[in-house]
């Protein structure tokens, strides 16, 4: 009998159904960063990009998919800024959307899709924000409440101030969404340059994508994702600094997901403690799941897990395990107290 190899990656939380089927939540955006710059040396405040102009204001798009191409019914659309519930309860605009009561914030109540119409950075706010969503979802008359985050990206700005950001047409693959297009976009004091080059990673660090050198803006299909992958763009100014082992200027990540693929990693918090904190270490574990299936895969397999450091997206950690442990060596840097995100990959033959 021929022997048969296996692979699977994963870094994200897969939500399981009472149905026996398994849902995965991402969202699709409209090209444009959750990103933005502020210089508080001018009076007052300078913002970059004004989201108060239309041309400029980011969209999320709620997006959940089934492993077994189940109809799916989304409803009591909910979002959070910064912890707090936002409250629709403002005018009318075009496209189906009202305002929050603060008036930053405007909602199509249909579809869940969040529009950011005015600034969030200040010289207040200089910080990254972050937003919650959590919706209702119905399948197969079986109802189950799903919940994601995104982050906001707030930079304080000055002369040398660069950073990269990745935007992903969708980030979840499924048999009639069989591409998503990265898009790279580099900045500095909050404004597009002129021109950068482009180094990829996929899955990590150790693993260049050497043919897609070079390319600020590529197409990743089902073929290149295994499970969930994490991807890693490295920003230069040039492909000379690229080539003569200069550091890049920034490096940012984002995962895509192939909902199709038959296997799936899921890590998922395995301690007591479920936050870092000062002698409060969490234990991450991971399991190889058939998704056609919605069972446990036991296997005798080659684990790589990694702790991400998510403002370099260099590891804090590298263990041949699927279980690792996050302590504040991972989280508390010379940036500050951040999360981290894990991820990895095993393989396996049968």
């Amino acid at each position: 009998m021929a022997v048969k190899n296996y692979s699977a990656q994963g870094s994200i939380t897969i939500k399981r159904l009472r149905t026996g089927d398994n849902l995965f939540i991402s969202f699709d955006n409209n090209g444009i960063p959750l990103y933005q710059g502020v210089n508080t040396d001018t009076t007052p405040a300078t913002v970059t990009p004004d989201w108060s102009q239309a041309a400029n204001q980011p969209m999320l798009t709620p997006k959940v998919t089934s492993a077994r191409n189940a109809m799916i019914e989304l409803s009591q659309h909910e979002w959070d800024y910064n912890g707090v519930a936002l409250v629709f309860n403002g005018a009318a605009l075009t496209g189906g959307f009202t305002k929050d009561s603060t008036g930053k914030f405007a909602m199509n109540a249909t579809t869940g899709a969040l529009k950011i119409i005015d600034n969030l950075a200040s010289a207040a706010n200089y910080a990254n924000d972050q937003l919650d969503y959590r919706c209702l979802a119905t399948v197969d008359g079986v109802q189950y409440r799903l919940s994601k985050s995104a982050d906001i990206f707030i930079q304080k700005v000055g002369a040398t101030s660069y950073i990269g950001l990745i935007t992903a047409t969708t980030e979840t693959l499924t048999a009639s969404v069989e591409n998503t297009t990265l898009k790279t976009d580099l900045k500095l004091a909050g404004n597009t340059v002129a021109s950068w080059y482009t180094k990829w990673y996929k899955g990590n660090l150790d693993t260049p994508w050497t043919e897609k050198n070079g390319q600020n803006t590529i197409t990743v299909g089902r073929a290149d994702v295994n499970g969930t992958v994490l991807f890693i763009a490295e920003f230069y100014l040039s492909a000379a600094d690229a080539t003569s082992g200069a550091d890049p200027v920034f490096r940012a990540g984002i995962r895509i997901m192939d909902a199709t693929d038959d296997f799936q990693i899921v890590y998922a918090i395995t301690s007591a403690n479920k936050t870092v904190d000062t002698n409060k270490p969490v234990v991450v574990t991971g399991q190889v799941v058939n998704m056609r299936t919605n069972t446990v895969v036991n296997i005798d397999g080659t684990w790589k897990t990694y702790v991400m450091d998510k403002n370099t997206w260099q590891p804090t950690q590298t263990v041949n395990s699927n279980t690792v442990t996050v302590t504040t060596a991972d989280t508390d840097t010379d940036a500050g107290q951040n999360d981290v995100e894990v991820t990895g990959n095993v393989t396996w033959t049968e």
